[in-house]
């Protein structure tokens, strides 16, 4: 019989447990919404969280998902075992006070023997030391043989690990772990002193937590009063089960990746063990940066952008390593959607976003790997060389430095420094390596979350109902105030003049912070106080106004009236619906590969980061600021309107990036031009806009870029101001405004000639220059080596006073060094002879990127230049240390 699918798997377990009462849940985002205490979604349980602790609106006790997840403590062992990953599937099922270890157990059984196929000889179980109960179970209602189950300690069987010691207190319990054995009818280990199963043999292919205990201060174990169920399988490592793969890699998951990585290097996956190892933690970062991406997690130097980048340059760096010294990995974000799109449709509405973004943060990466490279270099020409059985001074922390940041491979910088003398101290890299992981792994840790409860529990605790919107139609509206969130998430029954709360009313006409759209401003008005409303924000369902409370006092349970800021609500609507023309614009003129990339809409501008490899053309920006007012002007009805999901992508409409959906959205379609899934706040009518103006257009990062726009009264400003200007301007060159652009042409050509006029005045006297050159060259071997500085020099001096001496000082390598203008020049060139051991290109590269510049050019000769003026000295002992490490010197 043919084996079982990821897919097959994926499928057949929600279909039992949804036909054991479950309900089926999509997979919440990589992006934890609403939980600041987690970087990425690393487990299954994490969206239910309040209902594990009983204060969850849910109305299912019985859950079932498919839970992508993404975690990084192990990121260093990825591609090196069988089954370590940073991205993977998690198929959960839970319990919230219903069933519990009884059916848990009897299913997740059931599941693996009959749904799967999973032989009982070939699976063995273990549970917590002291946890007589699921014994029972497993050797009486399964039918175990007692041999079959192992009992370990807190460390291996219990969530979480070693919790009944060591803490945290609050909710935790005992696990037990499902096991497949690769070795049935073998003896199994001695369980005298045994601490966990030889992994060898045994696969762990689910794990049922049974929440059932309270941790108290003292460190005793008090009985929940709702006991739940938290139950997590390996998707890829059920898959490698079934299919008979020695490793998670080998299966239908992962193996296409292999098959395009072995075709686009010319070695096929098996045939080197070093090259699999970098194939196969390929094959794993391309999923986790490609659905992290998906997820609006963009690359980026802190926080969860900061890991998704440290794992794209990770896998970028390996690829250069296997030969593809050119981006790579954007090519197969299609191949991730050919393989997941069909259970996570995100992965293919996002593709031309991910594909821009992962290349253009390639590109980055080729010229990093170069700096990383020169700042080798610098550390190597200042560092003392070791005595014979020592190591170099700081070498290991500065060999992690450039690993961690810059995705520097740790065996080329210990290469590069034994070749010139030195020796990495392994240990201390090591160290800090360590230090790395335990950061990681504190930043990961999921066990918090579950214990902490949010300001939206408070308040459910305290009967408060969710606010209901009534936004779309009104923009004031009577109401009563249910709830009042002081310092400390603090709930309290008053607030008076000077405070500052959160304010959370039975209705409200304040927009939510969400989408894009930032929240309402207003006030709020009592019978005995009235408060200033900043910003409004929301959580599971409350909205939470940002207040400052103006005079008198505002009381729970006061009638008020909440009133938005209609002006500044009018001018963000016109910027909401503008942003959706803009979109649709940069789409029809720059292409389809245009995806939005975030958002930011006011009332006094409007900001689009859209996905585009380079910067669009000013007539390009023209054509785009066109059909926007194009469309204003043709004054189509904005029609929004709530549909199902499905029904919604079906008719066309474009998800907004990086946001989350429920079953039922709310859709705006602009005439047959817009058509998005938007709960905004937005104009009736195009022609309420007014008119469109594009303020400015930049790059914010790799592959992205930024379109910030105004509209209404604020194009209407811009167009005052720059008339303004431009009467000015007029005014200081004394001649009418229509002859301004004229004038300032002939000024320009003026001011150009007398530059030239003055360039030649002041023109170098190369013969001098040359006798000054010659002086410091220093001859080895024969070979002729020179690094000359000399201010102010210009660029075409340089090369020429290079071309005089080479011909001087025959064969040369010469570097010119020249300040103007408050940055460096560097110019270079290398006698045709000595092309094969040192070359110009790569010279000025790397000393023009240690001065914060670029540059390069042909093995003969080239030029670049450096920002950093203040490296010069830095730049010059690089390259003295790369003619010494070339033997020049």
């Amino acid at each position: 019989m043919k084996p079982l699918t990821a897919a097959e798997i994926r499928s057949r377990y929600l279909k039992f447990f949804e036909q054991n009462g479950h309900k089926v849940m999509a997979s919440d985002s990589l992006v934890p919404a609403n939980d600041p205490t987690l970087l990425f979604t690393g487990a299954g349980m994490n969206q239910f969280k309040d209902m594990f602790l009983g204060k969850g609106t849910l109305p299912w006790k019985r859950i079932t998902t498919s839970q992508k997840c993404l975690r990084v403590p192990d990121l260093d062992n990825v591609g090196f075992t069988a089954r370590h990953h940073t991205f993977f599937e998690m198929l959960g099922n839970f319990s919230f006070g219903d069933y519990f270890k009884k059916e848990c157990i009897a299913w997740i059984w059931t599941f693996f023997k009959d749904v799967c196929g999973i032989p009982a000889e070939r699976m063995v179980v273990t549970i917590y030391r002291d946890d007589d109960e699921a014994f029972e179970i497993w050797t009486k209602h399964v039918g175990l043989s007692p041999d079959k189950v192992f009992r370990f300690g807190e460390k291996e069987n219990f969530w979480p690990a070693e919790a009944p010691s060591k803490g945290p207190n609050g909710p935790c319990g005992p696990c037990s772990e499902i096991y497949y054995d690769s070795k049935p009818g073998t003896p199994y280990p001695d369980k005298r002193g045994l601490e966990s199963l030889p992994d060898d043999r045994f696969t762990e292919v689910g794990n049922c937590v049974f929440t059932q205990f309270d941790r108290q201060p003292d460190g005793s174990l008090k009985s929940l009063p709702q006991k739940n169920i938290d139950v997590g399988l390996g998707l890829e490592r059920i898959a490698a089960v079934l299919q008979g793969a020695k490793n998670n890699f080998e299966t239908e998951l992962f193996r296409p990746y292999l098959d395009h990585l072995g075709k686009a290097t010319g070695t096929g996956y098996g045939q080197d063990g070093k090259r699999d190892i970098r194939m196969r933690r390929i094959a794993d970062h391309v999923r986790a940066i490609t659905f992290c991406i998906a997820d609006g997690a963009l690359p980026s130097n802190e926080g969860r952008g900061y890991v998704v980048r440290k794992i794209l340059r990770r896998a970028a760096r390996d690829g250069y390593e296997l030969g593809l010294q050119r981006p790579f990995l954007f090519e197969m974000v299609d191949l991730v959607g050919q393989l997941m799109g069909d259970q996570y449709p995100e992965v293919r509405e996002n593709a031309a976003q991910c594909r821009a973004v992962i290349k253009g943060e390639e590109e980055n990466f080729l010229t990093v790997y170069r700096q990383g490279m020169a700042r080798l270099d610098e550390f190597l020409a200042t560092a003392a060389r070791p005595a014979p059985g020592q190591y170099t001074a700081g070498g290991g922390e500065f060999a992690f430095t450039l690993h961690d940041t810059y995705g520097f491979p740790v065996d080329i910088t210990q290469k590069v420094m034994e070749e010139r003398g030195h020796r990495l101290d392994e240990a201390a890299f090591e160290s800090a390596m360590e230090a790395q992981r335990q950061r990681a792994r504190a930043s990961m840790a999921t066990a918090d979350a579950v214990f902490t409860a949010s300001v939206a529990v408070k308040l459910r605790d305290a009967k408060c109902a969710p606010s209901q919107f009534v936004g779309y139609t009104e923009t004031a509206a009577p109401s009563r105030v249910v709830g009042i969130v002081g310092d400390g998430d603090t709930l309290l029954q008053k607030a008076t003049a000077g405070q500052k709360v959160l304010l959370v009313g039975a209705r409200t006409p304040f927009y939510a912070q969400g989408g894009g759209q930032i929240g309402d401003r207003g006030t709020i008005t009592a019978a005995n106080g009235t408060a200033a409303i900043a910003n409004t924000t929301s959580l599971d369902g409350f909205h939470l106004h940002h207040a400052v409370v103006q005079s008198g006092s505002i009381e729970v349970g006061s009638e008020a009236t909440f009133a938005v800021d209609e002006p500044a609500r009018r001018a963000t609507e016109r910027n909401h619906t503008a942003t959706h023309l803009l979109h649709a614009a940069l789409k029809r003129v720059l292409g389809d590969h245009v995806s939005q990339a975030g958002s930011e809409v006011g009332p006094d501008r409007l900001r689009f980061d859209y996905t585009q490899p380079e910067k669009p053309t000013s007539e390009q920006l023209q054509k785009v600021e066109d059909l926007v007012n194009e469309q204003i002007l043709l004054a189509h009805e904005a029609a929004a309107v709530v549909r199902k999901l499905d029904d919604a992508r079906a008719a066309g409409f474009v998800a907004l990036f990086g946001e989350k959906y429920g079953e039922q959205v709310r859709t705006l379609q602009v005439g047959e031009f817009s058509k998005e899934l938007c709960g905004g706040t937005h104009v009736r009518n195009t022609g309420n806009i007014g008119s469109f103006r594009i303020v400015s257009e930049t790059s914010v990062a790799a592959g992205t870029r930024r379109v910030e726009a105004v509209t209404g009264l604020g194009a209407l400003e811009l167009a005052r101001a720059e008339r303004a200007q431009l009467a000015l301007i007029a005014q200081a060159l004394k001649v009418p405004t229509g002859k301004a652009a004229e004038r300032v042409g002939e000024l320009a050509e003026e001011l150009k000639k007398t530059r030239k006029d003055l360039e030649k005045a002041l023109a170098p006297d190369l013969d001098v220059e040359l006798q000054k050159l010659r002086g410091a060259a220093v001859a080895k071997d024969g070979v002729h080596t020179v690094l000359f500085e000399r201010p102010g020099l210009q660029g075409k001096d340089a090369q020429e006073l290079l071309k005089r001496a080479s011909k001087a000082l025959d064969p040369l390598v010469g570097i010119v060094f020249a300040t103007v203008d408050g940055e460096v020049q560097v110019t270079a060139c290398v006698a045709p002879s000595l092309t094969g051991r040192i070359k110009a290109g790569d010279l000025v590269k790397n000393l023009a990127t240690l001065l914060g510049g670029g540059g390069g050019g042909r093995p003969e000769n080239a030029q670049g230049k450096g920002r950093d003026a203040s490296k010069l000295a830095d730049a010059k002992a690089a390259a003295l240390a790369l003619l010494v490490a070339q033997s020049l010197r």
